[in-house]
């Protein structure tokens, strides 16, 4: 067993996904991304998550007039604002404490700050625990969803930007469900006045609670690593690759369409480890411990059964359409079951929450390329 060592802080991840991967994470954006926020009023959610922070990152080098970072989490916004400024005394009226799951906080907040351009990336991601707190998973992924979007729209925002998940493709577990959903509400919120789109995408390799952090958690400890299944395959991208495809792909957003990011191909993640343990000069034992409730045993980007992509003016990112018509009534669903999750047993929840997700299907049109 290899010596114990300090886990690796957030720049050491970053350069060792890059490295697992086998790519580097190159940043470049098109006239049209620098035109998109220049000069204009940005507001972006979940400011202090892994996305969320690196899309602050990004933007902030693309030159709006305004940065808004709104979170719920003020140890989140302190570390962030401690980053790109030198200090956290949070007195900056850009950092902004909200909560995504309050509509009425959300409704003041856009009325006062009248963004141009929003991204949502607020969400609960960790698949296990939201599929034994299913309520909460409605509540931060569809109320929020519903509450960002209806907020930003009413206020006259330009351009709305939801991110969702690989995982709302063919959805087995609360996670895909709530983000499914997300995306139809979001693409019910698509008019004349705003611009809408979902980007779609697999695991973000070194982001916070991420597999890789809890590998280099593990190996650092003198650990065991815990694997799910030896067969076990998922897409991965890096977090600079994952934001700036989403800020590129907010440049082709239209009427509610849902982008999808060209992952590569997926990857075994007993073969990442290997890779790890190889690039790091370490080795540990390997424990499988099942795949969990939810899981699946391989990913997929695109449900091929109701969804039909096409290709765009960018090499890396594709599209799914939707039909508006019957959109507008999701949202009577949607509000119900969002007021049902603070007021009744989480496995009634459970029950609307798939009830809902299974009948939404997404027509599959013979689509034009762009």
């Amino acid at each position: 067993m290899s010596a114990v060592r300090k886990p690796r802080a957030r720049q050491g991840l970053l350069g060792l996904a890059s490295a697992l991967l086998g790519r580097e994470s190159e940043i470049v954006y098109g006239v049209e991304a620098r035109a998109m926020i220049e000069g204009r009023t940005v507001l972006v959610t979940g400011a202090g998550g892994s996305i969320g922070s690196e899309l602050v990152r990004q933007v902030r080098t693309l030159a709006p007039t305004h940065l808004y970072l709104v979170d719920h989490d003020e140890g989140a916004l302190h570390a962030l604002q401690l980053e790109l400024t030198g200090h956290g005394l949070l007195t900056d009226p850009h950092v902004v404490l909200a909560d995504v799951r309050n509509g009425s906080t959300m409704h003041r907040l856009m009325r006062k700050l009248r963004p141009d351009v929003v991204f949502h990336a607020a969400a609960h991601k960790h698949l296990p625990l939201l599929e034994r707190f299913p309520s909460e998973a409605v509540k931060a992924n569809v109320a929020g969803t519903h509450n960002v979007v209806a907020a930003a729209t009413a206020a006259g925002a330009g351009l709305v930007v939801n991110v969702s998940t690989d995982k709302a493709a063919d959805p087995t577990s609360v996670l895909g469900a709530t983000k499914k959903i997300a995306e139809e509400v979001a693409a019910a919120y698509s008019s004349l006045q705003t611009r809408v789109a979902s980007v779609r995408f697999g695991n973000v390799l070194g982001s916070r609670g991420s597999f890789l952090q809890s590998l280099d958690y593990q190996v650092t400890a003198g650990l065991p690593i815990t694997i799910t299944d030896p067969a076990v395959t998922r897409y991965f991208m890096t977090i600079p690759e994952a934001a700036a495809l989403v800020i590129e792909a907010a440049v082709l957003a239209r009427a509610g369409e849902t982008y999808v990011l060209d992952m590569g191909e997926p990857v075994a993640i007993v073969d990442l480890v290997q890779r790890y343990l190889a690039t790091t000069g370490t080795d540990a034992e390997i424990v499988f411990t099942g795949l969990r409730p939810g899981e699946k045993l391989r990913e997929k980007l695109v449900d091929n059964s109701v969804e039909v992509v096409s290709t765009t003016a960018h090499p890396r990112i594709t599209r799914i359409d939707r039909s508006h018509d019957g959109l507008p009534d999701i949202l009577d669903e949607v509000v119900a079951l969002c007021e049902n999750a603070t007021t009744i047993d989480p496995d009634e929840v459970l029950d609307q929450l798939w009830t809902l997700a299974d009948g939404i299907s997404t027509p599959a049109p013979v689509l034009a390329v762009a």
